[in-house]
C-alpha cells in the first residue's frame, strides 16, 4: 500500500508530519462511466482523474490574509467644566 508524508501546519495543533496510507481503488465513473482505477487516502471517488483532475496544493501563507491585531485605544479624560 503506498504511503506519503504531509506537512501539517494548523493553528489549533503544532506542526508535524503525518504518513497517510493511500489505497488504488478500481470504480467506473460515474460522469463518462468508463472503468479506471484512482490512488485515493479517503472514502472511495467516484470520478476519474479526467473528468475530476485532482487539487493541486497552494502555497496558503500567500493567499491568506493574517488577521488584524488588536489596537489599543487610550482613552482621553474627559473635561467637564460647570
Amino acid at each position: 500500500m503506498p504511503s506519503k508524508q504531509v506537512f501539517v501546519r494548523e493553528y489549533t495543533v503544532r506542526a508535524h508530519e503525518r504518513t497517510i496510507h493511500t489505497r488504488l481503488f478500481k470504480l467506473i465513473c460515474q460522469q463518462c462511466q468508463q472503468p479506471t482505477e484512482r490512488e485515493s487516502y479517503g472514502p472511495r471517488p467516484l470520478y476519474c482523474e479526467t473528468c475530476r483532475p485532482p487539487h493541486q496544493l497552494q502555497d496558503t501563507s500567500k493567499l491568506k490574509r493574517r488577521k488584524p491585531r488588536p489596537v489599543l485605544v487610550k482613552r482621553s479624560k474627559s473635561k467637564t467644566k460647570s
